[in-house]
């Protein structure tokens, strides 16, 4: 028996997203989400750790990924970890 899968905001939205992109009558939206309160993720929690990840595989330096993301070196060992250490777990 496998455990409850969560929704999360951004599955909330990217079902929007979908249903905005998708529709030809803006009825339809209105009906399926109208009224909704959503939270829009940022760039930065969603796809900014795996731009940084996809950039760090694809040969850019952990100095390289710093200057373009102005982070600090801490924080790209830490979002590129998974791919410079991978678990044998």
């Amino acid at each position: 028996m496998s455990a409850p899968s969560h929704i999360t905001n951004y599955d909330l939205f990217l079902e929007l997203y979908d249903c905005i992109r998708n529709s030809s009558n803006i009825k339809e939206v209105l009906k399926e989400h109208g009224g909704s309160n959503f939270y829009i993720p940022s760039y930065k929690t969603t796809e900014r750790n795996n731009d940084i990840i996809e950039a760090y595989k694809e040969g850019m330096s952990i100095k390289q990924l710093r200057r373009e993301y102005d982070l600090s070196e801490t924080q790209i060992y830490t979002i590129t970890k998974e791919v410079r250490e991978p678990s044998l777990f």
